[in-house]
């Protein structure tokens, strides 16, 4: 499933951004917690409709039907130096 942000469908509040995706005639809620280590949710949607379709995709839907997306959903940054 490949799942797109609905134009418009962008709801956020002080404890997560609600957003509203669509992939053919399924729409999804999905959540995104602001605990401030994601940053801004609009300028990742991209990457944030990916990990939402995987997630989807292997059945990670929370009991209230929603996926939820949080800090540890995200890819984690290559450091320099490391080997």
């Amino acid at each position: 499933m490949t799942l797109v942000t609905l134009p418009n469908k962008i709801t956020r509040n002080s404890h997560h951004t609600v957003l509203v995706m669509r992939d053919g005639g399924t729409c999804q809620a999905v959540c995104v917690v602001n605990d401030g280590r994601i940053g801004d949710v609009c300028s990742k949607l991209g990457l944030i409709e990916s990990i939402a379709s995987s997630k989807l995709d292997h059945g990670e839907v929370a009991f209230d039907g929603r996926v939820w997306i949080t800090h540890s959903d995200m890819p984690r940054p290559l450091h320099a130096g490391r080997h």
